[in-house]
């Protein structure tokens, strides 16, 4: 199997979790509301489910090319699928970390964990600006959607709640 194969079924099973999540989001509590809380998470979850099985598709077609060409395999090759499927089996777990302790620990926290784990798990020579990126990403994205677009993210323990 190649490792668009493996990436693509790795994405579809987060992406349908991820939009049957969408799908329990509460309706709207205004009446007057057009389009409600779960219209753009439903997108993106549909939007990664379709694109997840375009992915697959293109493993299976190069797969199959493959076979009708059987080349002998080079060494680094090999080793450069382990190492990324490796790249994917550990950020896959990183994601699914974030994703159970996005609401006990809240948006900013959660997100400035999962950056930090990201980027020092991809490029630890740059320790400082990963932590710097992790700090300001998520709050910035906090502030745009509290103070501009008036929706709230969960801020677990920050909030005091």
């Amino acid at each position: 199997m190649n490792k668009n194969i493996v990436s693509g079924i790795v994405v579809f099973l987060f992406a349908l979790i991820y939009t049957i999540m969408a799908f329990r989001l509460p309706a709207s509590s205004s009446q007057n509301a057009v389009i409600g809380p779960s219209v753009f998470p439903t997108a993106i979850g549909i939007l990664l489910i379709v694109t997840s099985v375009m992915l697959i598709g293109k493993g299976i077609i190069e797969q199959r090319q493959q076979k009708g060409m059987q080349e002998p395999e080079k060494k680094s090759e090999e080793e450069g699928e382990k190492q990324d499927s490796k790249k994917v089996f550990v950020l896959s777990l990183l994601l699914l970390g974030y994703v159970l302790l996005f609401f006990p620990l809240g948006y900013l926290i959660s997100t400035a964990l999962f950056i930090l784990s990201v980027t020092m798990f991809l490029d630890r020579g740059h320790w400082i600006r990963n932590v710097i990126y992790s700090l300001a990403f998520p709050v910035t994205i906090y502030l745009i959607f509290d103070r501009v677009l008036a929706v709230y993210l969960p801020l677990g323990p920050l909030g005091g709640g």
